[in-house]
Formats: structure tokens, sequence, C-alpha cells
């Protein structure tokens, strides 16, 4: 398995042309209060990444039982990639001890990017240990 880990980072590299500097697990809001998407978020030396991943929410799982086929997941592939220069700020909400107790475990995060089509802010959220966060306020810092 880290073999093919290690293959699928290589590749990307190779097509690319980007060399990765952080990525994580993390979630693709629409609204601040809807349920997300998962996928990889891969921040590289020249772009911040992601990567749409099919999943399924583990109480769908529970409602359907076991004995029953898993709908046809009807998502269509999403990768968004938004050049570094384009990132103008990356926040995190301050949380709250009740948030930080009972909230998700990774803190949603609001990125905003601006390119031909004017500003879009888009919600993500992530492990904030990855250094994924970190690397966007930099970029934002530079830009």
């Amino acid at each position: 398995m880290a073999d093919e880990a290690a293959e699928f980072w290589e590749e990307f590299e190779k097509e690319t042309g980007e060399k990765v500097v952080a990525r994580s697990i993390g979630e693709l809001y629409d609204r601040p209060g809807d349920v997300g998407v998962w996928g990889i978020l891969i921040l590289t030396d020249k772009s911040f990444r992601f990567k749409y991943m099919k999943s399924e929410n583990w109480f769908a799982v529970l409602m359907r039982g076991f004995g029953t086929k898993k709908p046809k997941d009807e998502a269509p592939p999403m990768d968004i990639v938004i050049p570094l220069e384009g990132i103008v700020s990356a926040e995190i909400p301050k949380r709250g001890v009740i948030a930080r107790l009972f909230g998700p475990a990774f803190p949603r995060f609001t990125l905003t990017s601006l390119d031909a089509e004017g500003e879009k802010a888009w919600i993500f959220s992530t492990d904030p240990s990855a250094g994924i966060i970190e690397g966007l306020k930099k970029a934002a810092s530079q830009h």
C-alpha cells in the first residue's frame, strides 16, 4: 500500500509539474451549514487543489442495511485548481470551547481566491496539523 501511495504522488508530480508541499483529507462545502464532499486537499509549490473522492456517509450505510446494494454515486468528479498567486486569504474562524468540544474534529476554513471571473470564497475543512492552512496563509500574504 505504501508503494502504491508513493507511486501515486510521484505520478501526480510528474503529470502536474508541481512539487507537493502538503496534503490531507478534507471536505468542500457549498455553504457553511451544508454537508461536505470528501476529497484530497493538495498544496503544491504552484497551486492548491481539491480532488474529489467518492464516499458514502456512515449514517446512510446504517440506514440502508447490510443486505442492500450501495446506491450509485451520482456526484461528478470534481477537481479544483487554484493558482497560489490567486489566493487572497485563508481564514479559520475562532472557535469557542463548546465548538472545539462538540463541533467537527477538523475546523472549517474559508479560502478566498481571485481569478478572471472575480473573487470567490471556498469553504473547506481539514486537519490543521497537515500544514495546508498555514501554507495558504503564507501564499495569501505574498500576493
